[in-house]
């Protein structure tokens, strides 16, 4: 009877089902159990004392085991250490009907970061079938865990000491490969150290007294991502560093993203009256390998242009929300800015719009949108909202000690646009951090604040 350890690189990993978390392995660099007889022959290489009795423990899981699914594990990760991971059979492809869990406890002070730099999940809408679960909070139920499939790449970091991944492939699977380390890191870790010489999330004087529309150059960390097949401004964006432009998943998904390109600086687009615009090739974007266009669950995606785009006054970075990690925004007031359409169906203005909105809690957000998730942020507010082709475009909240635009929100999708009592729903952007700084590095680009 074949038992799968899938735990490799003389990590220490323990079987949930072992009697006080009995170390199940002997193993060195890279060395893989995969039955009883390359078991016996581990005995008779040497680490023969531990082998012994781990050979008895062995013989009571595979009995034991085959009840419990046989694949649910248990690790402790020392402070400035890794542990590492795959899935069953790895190298090779993960069989059909697979339950496994993963559990890694980091040491107090420290949380539990997760780097999986490429998974192959076959994808299905929703990730319904085969699906890969992350629980950065720990639930050993798997209970709001991010949710992975299709190819792509994983780095989340707990909310506290405990780390749960979990995996299941339905019954017709045809199977997938992942492999996966686990660090331990000093809380707040994840977070670049300020730079207090650079500069992001400036406002300009706002050059309009009354009105939607913006200031010239009001908001430099604007971008617009333009169709070059039609030469319109197809989705908003928001500038991350010199190279890179968040913007919505939904707006480049199954999309060939140098059929696009990224201007900045822009405000009126039939006229020209900024001396800042610049058009920039694309070399590439990555949709976040979770987005769902069902849901539009991290709908969220970063375009990568072929040079440097040129900083200064009217042109620069939005700050990230590193230090706004744990606030939910509920009853903030944000700013979303665009290009989109005035109401549904409508023309589309030629210059840059602004609308002031609410940010409403999640219970009140699912009374409308059940399917809600915690990687999204509603707003409501009566007789305003964002429209059509305004996706992609930041949700701007001013910190209130310094002044600075902080992203964080992303327009995603709604019902209609100011449809009475209907809110709209944004990405968020605390949510997908570190999935943003690991498709962006080097991380020194950033100005943190």
């Amino acid at each position: 009877m074949i038992i799968e350890f899938v735990q490799v690189e003389a990590e220490h990993f323990y079987h949930a089902n072992s009697v006080a978390n009995t170390k199940i392995i002997c193993m060195s660099s890279e060395t893989r159990v995969h039955d009883i007889s390359r078991l016996l022959a581990m005995v008779n290489m040497g680490c023969a004392e531990k082998m012994k009795f781990t050979l008895l423990l062995l013989l009571w899981l595979v009995n034991h085991s085959l009840s419990q699914n046989g694949c649910d594990f248990y690790t402790n990760v020392p402070a400035g250490s890794s542990q590492v991971f795959s899935n069953p059979n790895y190298p090779g492809p993960y069989g059909p009907g697979i339950q496994c869990r993963w559990t890694a406890r980091c040491p107090a002070g420290y949380n539990c970061r997760i780097s999986c730099p490429q998974i192959q999940i076959p994808y299905s809408s929703g990730c319904s079938m085969d699906r890969l679960l992350v629980s950065r909070s720990g639930d050993p139920q798997l209970n709001a865990a991010d949710t992975f499939c299709g190819p792509g790449s994983i780095y989340l970091t707990s909310t506290g000491q405990v780390l749960t991944v979990g995996l299941i492939s339905s019954p017709y699977s045809t199977g997938g490969t992942f492999r996966c380390q686990i660090t331990a890191v000093q809380s707040g870790e994840v977070t670049p150290p300020p730079s207090p010489q650079c500069i992001c999330g400036v406002r300009n004087q706002n050059r309009i007294v009354g009105g939607q529309e913006t200031g010239i150059n009001e908001f430099p960390m604007m971008a617009g991502l333009v169709d070059l097949s039609i030469r319109t401004i197809k989705c908003g964006g928001a500038i991350l560093t010199s190279r890179h432009v968040l913007t919505a998943g939904h707006c480049l998904y199954r999309q060939n993203a140098t059929n696009y390109a990224i201007v900045v600086g822009e405000h009126n687009v039939n006229i020209g009256d900024s001396p800042a615009t610049r058009a920039y090739a694309i070399s590439g974007a990555v949709v976040h390998p979770s987005y769902t266009p069902v849901l539009y669950d991290y709908d969220s995606a970063i375009v990568t242009t072929v040079l440097k785009m040129e900083f200064g006054q009217l042109v620069m970075p939005v700050c990230l929300p590193f230090k706004f990690r744990n606030n939910n925004f509920a009853g903030a007031k944000v700013t979303a800015i665009g290009w989109g359409t005035l109401f549904i169906g409508g023309p589309k203005p030629s210059a840059l719009m602004k609308v002031d909105l609410d940010v409403i809690s999640q219970a009140t957000c699912r009374n409308t949108f059940p399917s809600v998730t915690d990687r999204q942020m509603c707003t409501y507010t009566p007789g305003k909202d964002s429209c059509q082709d305004d996706s992609g475009g930041p949700l701007l909240y001013t910190d209130p000690q310094t002044g600075l635009l902080f992203s964080v929100g992303m327009v995603s999708f709604g019902n209609f646009c100011a449809e009475a009592k209907t809110p709209a729903v944004n990405t968020r952007i605390t949510a997908i951090l570190d999935w943003i700084v690991a498709n962006t590095q080097p991380m020194s680009e950033y100005c943190v604040k």
